[in-house]
């Protein structure tokens, strides 16, 4: 009996109650959002072959839409729209810590983008707005509004830009500004209903998805250089749409429908890998958001704002590292930024 649990152990998937980390020296996991209330993780060097190695049950509804992660805080994020909440959890091995971080008062949040040096969640809304947070307190700011059917966000702390991308068909838009919301850019207005975006910090290019009469994964560089259309498959009952993806190191990996996860060479694709046995699983899943947990997309750097958070009582929001005055405090909603532009308080100003 002995010997026959150890081979069903190694034969079988083995999901666990908590998830670990990969290691600084070792590749990205993958882990996606189901429509069944679940996160499920799984380890993309394995190949074709590759299942899932562990299966959270996840607090909220049936519309977990985006995710990212805090590699040294070991936590995941994730935004629910169905529950208008954000919620986290505990990722260090230990038993499974889920919580909400952000509630009350929200309009359903759609994207979702993690600033690891400064501690900022950056959050996406039906309201086409984007929301400054943090993850510890759930104190907010609304930074941006009026974004016009704004879909996905993404963060980059090391170079000060916020991205996102917003509007369907011809008034689609590709935007970025400082973590501040101010110094807004149009990087690009050659978009038709874009739904998913990923940053490559190594390569500094974006990746989205598009759903129109062609379904598309297209890339540019943060400058605006070298459009290019990576990948496209018509649309139609023989096709499925494209929907979320993300990048790691040499890959991109994204949803087709809701049922299916591939991956292709971020430069071309040229050959597809289809991880038909995550399809096969005794329990099916509709896929819906994806990222690579990776800790190289999160390398250690100096924070603006300093070891005091710049003096600020609440929200340090950094500028361009080129300008003179590098960070600003700012304030949760609800609260004014008092004459030493640093605290906040519920008073109202003269």
């Amino acid at each position: 009996m002995t010997t026959l649990l150890i081979i069903l152990w190694v034969i079988l998937p083995f999901y666990t109650d908590c998830i670990v980390f990969p290691g600084q020296d070792e590749g990205p996991l993958i882990a996606v959002l189901g429509l069944d209330q679940r996160m499920e993780i799984f380890d993309p060097s394995v190949g074709v072959n590759a299942t899932f190695m562990e299966r959270i049950n996840l607090l909220g509804g049936r519309l977990s839409y985006s995710m990212d992660f805090n590699y040294r805080g070991n936590r995941i994020y994730w935004t629910d729209r169905s529950t208008k909440k954000v919620y986290s959890l505990k990722a260090d091995g230990s038993d499974l810590d889920q919580k909400v971080i952000l509630e009350g008062d929200l309009a359903p949040a759609i994207g979702l983008a993690y600033d690891w040096i400064h501690n900022n969640l950056y959050v996406c809304d039906t309201l086409n707005q984007i929301l400054v947070v943090n993850p510890d307190t759930g104190a907010r700011k609304t930074l941006l509004t009026d974004l016009h059917e704004i879909s996905d966000v993404e963060v980059d702390p090391t170079t000060g830009w916020l991205y996102w991308i917003a509007g369907w068909g011809a008034n689609a838009l590709l935007m970025k500004s400082t973590l501040d919301g101010k110094n807004q850019v149009v990087i690009s207005s050659d978009l038709d209903r874009p739904v998913s975006l990923s940053l490559d910090y190594d390569e500094q290019t974006l990746y989205w998805t598009e759903v129109s009469l062609v379904n598309r994964i297209k890339s540019i560089r943060v400058d605006g250089q070298n459009m290019t259309t990576i990948h496209r498959t018509l649309a139609g009952r023989l096709s499925s749409q494209l929907n979320y993806l993300t990048v790691s190191r040499d890959y991109i990996y994204w949803n087709q429908g809701l049922e299916s996860i591939r991956r292709a060479n971020k430069h071309q694709v040229t050959e597809i890998t289809r991880y038909r046995d995550l399809e096969s699983d005794n329990i099916p899943t509709l896929f819906m958001g994806i990222l690579a947990i990776d800790p190289r997309k999160q390398p250690e750097s100096p924070s603006l704002c300093g070891d005091n958070n710049g003096g600020c009582s609440h929200f340090c929001l950094t500028a361009l590292i080129q300008s003179t005055q590098p960070y600003n405090c700012a304030c949760p909603d609800g609260m004014n930024l008092m004459d030493d532009n640093s605290t906040c308080s519920d008073e109202t100003l003269i």
